[in-house]
């Protein structure tokens, strides 16, 4: 009993710290995204203002193309390739990797609507960027979470490490496909709910 006990406490603090290095990666990359849109001026932001100003002008109108197929799939890759990742011992510099990046593409731009609409520009950004990461911030988590812990124990293998059963048993792939679930909702989401509300908040920007 207190052997189980144990395992299932070391199990835990496994998963805390790989929570926090996952949270810290996509952090980064969050920061650096904003800085990269903080950054961008002279005509980079005069092309920037205009793009980001025609985009919501069709989107008003109604216009916007929205093809399903690539939707989904711009939002199912990430959890794929962490799911590949997992794999392998290269995950455990290939997750945070993947985190890191997804902060970026998630921040970036966001602060640009910011930069370009100021304080207006959080409703189309929110729309755009914040209404799907409410489905996959959350399954990418819980992906690389178990997918780093995989990895890790692969890469300890590796090196003659021997630790316990493998972590890619019915519950890992259970995980994952609800996660890839989530992240076919997300694109569902966005090709559905988000152009009619993209609408109403281009109104209000413009």
């Amino acid at each position: 009993m207190g052997m189980r006990i144990q395992k299932k406490w070391d199990l835990l603090s496994e998963q805390g710290g790989t929570l926090a290095i996952l949270s810290i990666a996509f952090l980064a990359g969050g920061i650096l995204g904003g800085l990269f849109a903080a950054l961008s001026g002279g005509t980079g932001g005069d092309e920037l203002s205009g793009y980001l100003s025609s985009y919501l002008a069709l989107a008003e109108e109604g216009e916007l193309p929205q093809e399903l197929w690539p939707l989904l799939w711009g939002q199912v890759k990430y959890l794929l390739l962490a799911l590949l990742l997992s794999l392998t011992a290269l995950g455990i510099v290939g997750i945070p990797m993947l985190f890191g990046v997804r902060g970026f593409f998630l921040s970036f731009p966001v602060a640009c609507f910011c930069r370009v609409f100021g304080g207006r520009g959080m409703f189309p950004a929110f729309i755009l960027f914040g209404l799907p990461a409410l489905l996959w911030v959350p399954a990418l988590f819980v992906m690389g979470t178990s997918g780093y812990l995989s990895a890790r124990q692969l890469f300890h293998r590796s090196m003659g490490e021997g630790r316990g059963g493998s972590l890619l048993n019915g519950a890992f792939w259970c995980q994952a496909g609800v996660c890839v679930s989530l992240g076919l909702a997300a694109g569902l989401l966005e090709h559905w709910i988000v152009p009619v509300l993209l609408r109403a908040a281009a109104r209000v920007v413009l």
